[in-house]
């Protein structure tokens, strides 16, 4: 009986834990952050500004992707190089599978740098905090 009290009980916290972060974000703004979903209209800005290609690729309901948004994409240091050096994108990968599976993209949240012809720079996989974020975004 003790044993699913307890089991119980985390469940509850984590169904509590999702909302709470689901209801912070939806997904298509980070506030302060330049955000598009047009991949092909990214790519030719990219081009066009000499800037790099970041997708961001999540889904509803994903609780990292949400505190991805939340503890680093609103980071006023991350904002500042992000709107400085790159095309934001933001692909659902289940309203775009096709995307996901052209970057091989399996989870969320995960992170894809690219050139302005498309060309892979660096994939950042899973949730990584804003010093971490901050580092890998020195290496573009």
């Amino acid at each position: 009986m003790k044993k699913y009290v307890i089991m119980v009980f985390a469940v509850m916290l984590l169904a509590l834990t999702s909302a709470v972060y689901s209801i912070d974000f939806d997904n298509s703004q980070v506030q302060g952050l330049n955000i598009t979903r047009d991949v092909d209209g990214a790519l030719n800005i990219a081009k066009s500004e000499n800037k790099t290609v970041m997708m961001v690729f999540d889904k509803d309901g994903c609780v990292y992707c949400d505190m991805f948004k939340k503890d680093v994409l609103s980071n006023p240091d991350v904002q500042n190089v992000l709107n400085g050096k790159c095309v934001v994108v933001f692909v659902d990968i289940y309203k775009h599978p096709d995307i996901a599976n052209k970057y091989k993209v399996f989870g969320t949240p995960s992170t894809q740098f690219l050139d302005s012809n498309g060309k892979e720079i660096i994939k950042v996989e899973g949730y990584v905090g804003a010093d971490e974020f901050l580092n890998t975004l020195k290496e573009i």
